[in-house]
């Protein structure tokens, strides 16, 4: 591919940071560099205490145990987000309710969330923010689960760095999770950050990530270090992708953000067409990271979008489609939704397009002539 959707931003600074890894011979988990990642990256969201781990759906797991929520109680899952959400859920014995989404930002619609819980009763929910958008009802939605004692996972994986006024989004939840997987905004290959205010909850994060075993300070005698008390996962991030964490983190608000949001900037100015509009919007008082840039046809079919898809591939032009809603998915189609339609929509009619943090202008006005001229002739 020319132009890819994603790419890290790797510099000598990663280089480094490993090299100190691999000269002290400790690769696994606690690592220097993964305290201070973990230290950077819990100041930068301005939270109390952070957990980085091995993967965003891991973060997720972690985030749902911790919250104690007893095997078969509901949680609330937007239809419309990546399956790790839905498959964090069915690990942890819980049961997804699945809601619909708003059009102008892709996250949750707070008067159907509203409905679900007067419905199903739940007992948490997912936040989500999607492509790096936050999402539109986020202040509705907490207030309004604060009230209901429903509890918040808020999923940031593709949005480090946005903000909702001065407020970045991470601090909307009671638990918020991160990835950190390659083409995230930051990314260590594969990798996932937990944050929370509460202590109790820290505790049961790190305690769950480190195989449900209790005993592991320097203080505890060397027979008590592999006890375990029960069901537990061998989650946390080891040294060598705590290294990569801490450059990337270290080098994300002065670099990797202002180019993305710069970017983001960019298609709007270029991408102009009768075909069709960007499929989020700026909302007032809220800040967009544009993790990813899409837009949605106007009467296009699905066939078609998926033409122009693959041509825009043969040119050398990473796209990909919108996420399939996770109640057309044949692994979850058993559980009972609501009217979908908005989510089905928006995987019906968009395209994502190349994001990274590499393009130029001049790509950019490549890629617009490019995806035009394939429009025409379909």
């Amino acid at each position: 591919m020319k132009f890819h959707l994603n790419t890290p931003l790797v510099s000598n600074l990663e280089k480094k940071y490993v090299n100190d890894v691999l000269k002290s011979s400790w690769l696994s988990i606690n690592g220097k560099h993964t305290k201070i990642f973990e230290n950077k990256f819990k100041k930068f969201i301005g939270r109390k205490y952070c957990v980085a781990v091995q993967s965003g759906t891991a973060a997720i797991h972690l985030a749902t145990k911790a919250l104690n929520i007893k095997s078969g109680e509901k949680i609330i899952v937007p239809n419309y987000t990546c399956v790790s959400n839905i498959s964090a859920t069915r690990q942890s014995g819980l049961i997804p309710v699945l809601v619909d989404i708003e059009e102008d930002t892709l996250g949750l619609d707070f008067e159907k969330v509203k409905k679900a819980v007067d419905k199903h009763k739940p007992i948490a929910l997912h936040l989500i923010h999607i492509y790096g958008f936050p999402a539109r009802d986020t202040k509705k939605i907490v207030n309004f689960c604060k009230k209901k004692n429903i509890k918040i996972i808020e999923d940031c994986s593709e949005s480090l760095g946005a903000k909702i006024n001065k407020i970045k989004i991470g601090n909307f939840g009671d638990i918020s999770v991160f990835s950190v997987r390659s083409e995230k905004m930051i990314g260590v290959g594969e990798g996932g950050v937990i944050l929370t205010n509460s202590k109790k909850l820290f505790k049961k994060i790190y305690f769950y990530a480190s195989r449900s075993a209790p005993y592991r300070s320097k203080k505890d005698p060397y027979w008590k270090k592999y006890y375990s008390k029960g069901e537990g996962y061998n989650y946390l991030m080891p040294h060598l992708l705590g290294a990569v964490g801490r450059a990337q983190i270290e080098k994300f608000e002065k670099s990797i953000l202002k180019k993305k949001i710069k970017i983001g900037m960019k298609y709007r100015t270029i991408f102009k067409s009768k075909y069709y509009d960007f499929t989020q919007n700026i909302i007032k008082s809220n800040y967009p990271v544009f993790w990813l840039n899409s837009i949605k046809f106007k009467n296009l079919s699905f066939f078609k979008i998926c033409k122009i898809g693959e041509n825009l591939s043969k040119k050398g032009i990473e796209v990909r489609s919108g996420f399939w809603p996770l109640s057309k998915l044949p692994g979850f189609n058993s559980i009972k939704a609501d009217n979908m339609t908005n989510s089905i929509n928006i995987f019906n009619k968009i395209l994502v397009l190349p994001s990274n943090i590499n393009l130029t202008s001049n790509d950019l006005k490549i890629i617009f002539v490019s995806l035009n001229k394939i429009i025409e002739k379909i």
